[in-house]
């Protein structure tokens, strides 16, 4: 029996949607607080993403393609350049010409050092700094442009102390300017209160958590489609990051 090519790439788009379907399974048992917001085809959309993603660092196996999703999840979609975590970028240069399974456990057990240090135990380490943050918020915490990076340097250290002293005070410095740079040019904020929650969010979900393919609601909260005034829009998502993180934490406590 002749396969011919046409039949070939059948085959193999076969496998790969049957990856996806058992990568979409397994996101949903590893994190179901965080993906409860994600229908079927959002999560589907997100999977492939990490698949391309792993690919780029020569991931095509089963195992480091699946701990390479799991990363996304846990650290953020832009995990392997977030300045919170240069340990990363670090193991996949690969200096040393690791195999696919060499690079994936390197970075798994370096990984799961700093798992233990920022979520803790059944992520009490991060629910409580998560908890904290959320009190500061509906405590009406103000911000001011004078002395804003100090600001949040010292909220940072307040919420995550471990966090705080694991990622370093220049790396968060990067962090904050980086937030600030982004809120101003793509979002077009100016207010002191939109700078930190882009900046808070950063340190939460990640440096690019506004395209996270696992965080969708975020990209779509920042959608104007109104012409209004950037502030109000992030005003808006401020709203929506309460209801999010408040529902994630009541999960949380549920499933214990």
């Amino acid at each position: 029996m002749i396969i011919r090519d046409a039949q070939i790439k059948i085959l193999e788009r076969a496998t790969i949607d049957s990856f996806v379907a058992e990568l979409c399974e397994h996101c949903r048992e590893y994190a179901p607080e965080l993906l409860d917001s994600l229908n079927d085809e959002q999560l589907e959309a997100a999977v492939r993403d990490g698949i391309s993603a792993a690919e780029k660092y020569g991931f095509d196996k089963r195992g480091p393609v699946r701990f390479y999703v799991d990363m996304m999840i846990a650290f953020g979609s832009g995990f392997d350049t977030d300045p919170q975590y240069p340990w990363v970028a670090e193991i996949l240069a690969n200096p040393d010409g690791m195999t696919q399974m060499e690079l994936s456990e390197a970075l798994h057990n370096k990984a799961t050092e700093v798992f233990a240090i920022v979520f803790g135990p059944d992520s009490a380490h991060s629910n409580e700094a998560l908890e904290k943050m959320l009190g500061k918020v509906k405590e009406g915490i103000s911000f001011k442009r004078e002395g804003f990076r100090q600001e949040m340097l010292a909220l940072f250290k307040e919420i995550h102390p471990m966090k705080y002293d694991l990622v370093g005070e220049e790396a968060l410095k990067t962090l904050i300017n980086s937030a600030i740079a982004r809120g101003d040019e793509r979002y077009g904020f100016k207010a002191p209160r939109s700078m930190a929650l882009m900046t808070m969010m950063m340190f939460a979900l990640g440096h690019k958590f506004d395209q996270d393919p696992f965080h969708a609601w975020v990209a779509h909260s920042l959608k104007d489609d109104t012409g209004e005034n950037p502030d109000k829009t992030a005003e808006k998502l401020e709203k929506r990051v309460l209801i999010w993180f408040d529902a994630v934490l009541k999960k949380a406590k549920e499933a214990k």
